[in-house]
């Protein structure tokens, strides 16, 4: 089409409909009424009526054909319009998807993975934030998408990486990022062939990983901190308390009910968990943060869910808690509501500073509580207490928590004294 509908014409559509106090139903029935006659006006073939095959005529265009276009007849002259204006407005979609940028796509793509897949809104945020710490305002995002070959994806991660800036993992997740938006793009029938298939990504410079071997609670700063809670009686010290006592995540602490308790059997039954969600609006900004309970662990799977055995530790934090919230729902309610991740590990950071001890985030207390159970034959067992599928996950969360000891303790069994 020579002068297709634009913007100005949506605009001045607008403004008119505004001034005559139209409703958005008319707006939207006239301009669509404009839209049709622009295009019937702008159709370049003849319109006629044909005697010999009582059929109203014209041509479409098609690159196909010897003379670049294709005849087409209806019964009736209205039917014949419609179809020139089907025509139009397919070829217009079809040309607007080929010249769709990688930016524009990746908004199209993260609003399908919201209502049409089961991802998580954390999830959703993930990509977000890897999109805006690669990609968001580079001059990758500005092309189209049918131009990204992949010596344009070697050469910007290539510039991306040589400083060792970022590590294997999060480049990582950069690239299933742009992979979820390559593979959107061929399902959407833009592109034949995903890009980031054929880039070799051991090529480019890591930041060196740190080790985490020593990343974790040692038993010496566990007891300090421990002794040091003990004289603080409020839900987020006590909270703090039970992890350690339980093979749990932070999520299902938050989610204990007093019904989960059983005091004859001493165990505590783990079935949901509570999770703090910030939901994806339709212009790609967030809603503010919404702490949600799910009969639904972790991993998704049925591993998660299983029962504790109550240490007489744990029992003595249970009973203080009661005393605490006699009457509420869940056993941690700091000012009558489930306490977040956040304001958890915000707490953890103050009472181990005030402590003296080395602050670790509330997922290292799980690390601590494997490592120390850890016997070298109990994989399995533990494997069932942490809720993992496989006992793969479990050798991962294995860390040496008695610090420098064991160097020492390998200089001693080669006779050299430290």
């Amino acid at each position: 089409m020579d002068n297709p509908v634009t913007f100005s014409d949506i605009t001045l559509l607008n403004t008119l409909a505004t001034c005559a106090n139209m409703t958005t139903d008319e707006v939207f029935k006239d301009f669509k009424i404009m839209a049709n006659k622009k295009i019937l006006k702008n159709h370049k073939y003849e319109i006629y009526y044909s005697e010999s095959e009582k059929s109203w005529r014209t041509y479409l265009p098609d690159e196909t054909k010897p003379n670049k276009r294709r005849p087409v007849k209806r019964k009736s002259k209205e039917n014949l319009e419609k179809e020139i204006i089907r025509f139009y407005i397919e070829k217009q979609k079809a040309e607007n998807r080929q010249n769709v940028t990688l930016e524009e796509l990746y908004a199209e793509w993260l609003l399908y993975k919201r209502d049409y897949t089961s991802v998580k809104a954390k999830t959703i945020q993930e990509y977000v934030s890897e999109w805006n710490r690669f990609f968001k305002d580079t001059e990758l995002v500005k092309m189209k998408i049918g131009e990204i070959k992949p010596i344009t994806l070697i050469r910007f991660f290539r510039e991306a990486t040589k400083d060792r800036q970022f590590t294997h993992k999060r480049v990582s997740n950069a690239r299933s990022v742009l992979n979820g938006i390559m593979s959107y793009a061929i399902e959407e029938e833009i592109i034949s062939h995903n890009p980031v298939s054929d880039v070799n990504f051991k090529q480019f410079t890591y930041k060196p990983v740190e080790l985490q071997s020593d990343n974790v609670f040692s038993r010496d700063d566990t007891h300090k901190l421990l002794n040091y809670l003990r004289c603080i009686i409020e839900p987020y010290s006590l909270a703090i308390q039970l992890s350690f006592y339980l093979f749990i995540r932070v999520g299902e602490t938050k989610a204990i009910r007093w019904e989960d308790i059983d005091y004859n059997n001493r165990l505590v039954y783990l079935h949901r968990q509570a999770t703090c969600e910030r939901t994806l609006n339709d212009d790609l900004t967030f809603s503010s943060r919404k702490v949600k309970v799910v009969n639904q662990m972790k991993g998704n799977t049925s591993h998660g869910f299983r029962k504790q055995f109550l240490t007489d530790e744990a029992l003595k934090i249970l009973h203080k808690a009661k005393e605490l919230n006699p009457n509420g729902i869940y056993v941690f309610e700091p000012n009558g509501e489930i306490m977040t991740t956040d304001s958890f590990n915000r707490r953890l950071k103050k009472y181990c500073k005030e402590a003296g001890v080395p602050y670790h985030s509330s997922h290292k207390i799980r690390f601590y509580n494997a490592s120390t159970a850890f016997d070298g034959n109990n994989l399995t067992t533990l494997s069932y207490l942490m809720g993992h599928s496989e006992t793969a996950t479990t050798l991962h969360y294995l860390r040496n928590v008695n610090k420098r000891k064991n160097d020492r303790l390998a200089f001693q069994n080669l006779g050299i004294s430290s």
